[in-house]
């Protein structure tokens, strides 16, 4: 919240989402609004990270969006940045980094814009929290509720009807990245399975509008697979069904995915899964 209200950008309003928190966030949201006028407090029945930034927008009076989570800071300048690099390119949308990466600088295409999430080799990214956005864009699009990975389910939407991004390189969004590393480093959930039923959402928007992207997304849906597969093995609970599935997913994208950049180990991985999984699996649940 200090780094919210520490921003050099002048005109802005926060709107915070107790999204029904069982700490004390209701309280703590509450006292900054009565002691800044332009913060505004929604409390509401569990939605997730969806359903809030859904209300957000549906109670925001401004002509631009920005998203920030809830365990993550910005940098003081990141609107006035953002702002500047929305204006001076004509943009629909303006991004920036938030990690040190290859450079991707520049005012990108819908395609080139899309093509850089699949890749995952620049710093580009699918989450929602980093742009800044023309509120017109989210008239027809929503973040889905009650799934994960809604960030990856909606960038390509969003990026597609922009037309026009603008993309700095330098980092102005603080991510906290917690002990677990990542969500394909950290312990198997059945709820992270919910991968692949967005990864048919954007296949599915891809065959229709960007079909030579497609490659992109199941080499995505690849890497993604042979991450819950080690995860799976190494939770030592059999699920037959899920092992299925991660196979099928594995395979579907096993081509395009040795030809990438992703390291040696994990196309050997993805190798033996898709060829013996009993085998995979054994191995993995040796580690």
């Amino acid at each position: 919240m200090e780094s919210l209200i520490d921003q050099t950008y002048p005109n802005f309003e926060i709107i915070l989402v107790d999204d029904e928190s069982p700490d004390n966030c209701p309280a703590i949201c509450e006292d900054y609004a009565s002691r800044y006028d332009n913060i505004r407090v929604i409390h509401q029945k569990n939605k997730g990270l969806s359903g809030a930034r859904n209300s957000g927008m549906n109670k925001a009076y401004g002509e631009l969006y920005t998203f920030v989570d809830s365990d993550d800071s910005v940098k003081p300048d990141m609107l006035h940045k953002l702002y500047k690099t929305l204006s001076e390119n004509s943009a629909d949308i303006a991004t920036s980094g938030y990690f040190e990466g290859k450079p991707t600088g520049g005012v990108l295409s819908s395609e080139k814009a899309i093509r850089c999430i699949l890749k995952e080799n620049t710093t580009l990214s699918t989450s929602a929290w980093g742009k800044l956005y023309k509120a017109e864009l989210f008239e027809d699009i929503k973040y889905p509720e009650g799934l994960l990975f809604e960030d990856y389910a909606t960038a390509p939407l969003l990026f597609d009807k922009a037309g026009k991004i603008a993309h700095t390189d330098e980092v102005l969004y603080n991510y906290r990245m917690d002990n677990t590393e990542g969500i394909t480093h950290s312990a198997f959930s059945q709820k992270r399975m919910e991968y692949f039923t967005v990864s048919d959402m954007v296949d599915e928007f891809l065959k229709k509008s960007y079909p030579g992207l497609l490659k992109y997304a199941r080499r995505r849906a690849t890497r993604y697979a042979i991450s819950f597969y080690r995860q799976l093995a190494q939770s030592g609970n059999r699920d037959k069904e899920t092992e299925k599935i991660l196979t099928r997913y594995t395979r579907r994208g096993i081509l395009p995915y040795i030809f990438s950049s992703y390291r040696v180990t994990s196309k050997a991985y993805g190798i033996l899964i898709s060829i013996c999984p009993p085998v995979a699996l054994k191995m993995f649940s040796r580690k």
